[in-house]
């Protein structure tokens, strides 16, 4: 990689907080090149979501793992950016009648340091 290219990468750098610096990926990288440069700081922006997709991202601070959702925007004046929205995912399970307390426990044992929360809910009927 030649100088320049090091030097638009460190100001790309400067423009994302420490606590949420990014692992730019390949993917990343030329979504960057196709004019969908990540905002994360500045001025507001007001624009109409095109596409979203999957992903996540890692604390530097804390090597922690973060699910998100990638926002894609055009704007009125044709510029584009994307966003990242973190998130926790999310899965719904049933269980036997009167079984949610003890399936409720088995997955907190389990799942100790891979669970955020369990919330036990009724299921909606049509």
């Amino acid at each position: 990689m030649n100088g320049e290219g090091r030097r638009r990468g460190d100001r790309r750098d400067l423009r994302i907080s420490k606590k949420q610096k990014l692992i730019l990926t390949a993917e990343e990288q030329l979504e960057s090149k196709l004019g969908f440069d990540l905002f994360s700081e500045g001025d507001k922006r007001l624009g109409w979501l095109l596409t979203f997709s999957s992903s996540s991202w890692e604390d530097q601070e804390t090597r922690k793992v973060y699910s998100c959702v990638d926002l894609y925007f055009v704007c009125q004046d044709g510029s584009t950016f994307k966003s990242k929205y973190k998130f926790r995912p999310y899965f719904y399970a049933a269980t036997k009648d009167k079984m949610e307390m003890d399936v409720e426990a088995y997955l907190r044992r389990r799942y100790e340091s891979q669970i955020a929360d369990i919330e036990i809910i009724e299921k909606r009927r049509p």
